[in-house]
């Protein structure tokens, strides 16, 4: 018998989709950690500015 394979299984569909989905939960965690950081600096140093210049 000879078999016609033209695709992905529902399964492998599956696997794949909760795969890209769990990178994407890595991803996005740790990009915004770093984005905090940045954030968090940026403010800091408003304020430094800001006071210095109240002074």
């Amino acid at each position: 018998m000879h078999l016609k394979n033209d695709g992905l299984t529902v399964g492998e569909l599956t696997t794949t989709i909760a795969v890209l989905i769990v990178i994407g939960f890595i991803w996005t965690n740790l990009t915004k950690d770093k984005r905090n950081q940045e954030v968090s600096m940026f403010i800091n140093n408003s304020i430094e500015i800001s006071s210095t210049r109240q002074t």
